[in-house]
């Protein structure tokens, strides 16, 4: 039979060992194997208690640095208004001086003091220096 080839209808696929069945029911002398059950963890309460306290004093900690950056803003804001207004006023006064030095006449008032009047320049033996060391009031008394 050389030059003669097997036919197999059905599944062309041999098995070459057949695997014993398998018992459903356990068998004797053999327990199941339980899984180990996960084990219960206990909160530690020390523990929350530390993280809560952390938590509160790093909240207040921003807070108040919040707070203080507000007020730092705000009184910045309030030290450019005010430097605004002091540059105000100097304008104002600079301009109220200039404005009286160029309405006062020296010219005229020393004519008007020494000829009408008949007020005299002081001479050197008339003026008298005085130090004080106590106060920066000085009173002059007649001789």
């Amino acid at each position: 039979m050389a030059g003669k080839t097997t036919y197999i209808y059905g599944n062309t696929a041999r098995k070459l060992s057949a695997e014993p069945a398998r018992r459903i029911e356990g068998e004797p002398g053999r327990r199941p194997r339980r899984r180990p059950q996960p084990v219960r963890r206990r909160v530690d309460r020390v523990s929350v208690a530390l993280i809560v306290i952390t938590f509160a004093i790093a909240f207040s900690v921003c807070y108040y640095y919040l707070k203080l950056q507000f007020q730092n803003t705000y009184l910045s804001k309030g030290v450019v208004g005010l430097e605004s207004e002091v540059v105000e006023m100097e304008k104002e006064n600079s301009n109220a001086l200039q404005e009286l030095e160029e309405e006062l006449d020296l010219g005229a008032i020393y004519k008007k003091a020494t000829k009408e009047l008949g007020m005299k320049s002081a001479k050197s033996d008339q003026i008298f220096t005085y130090e004080s060391k106590k106060s920066t009031q000085v009173r002059l008394h007649n001789k």
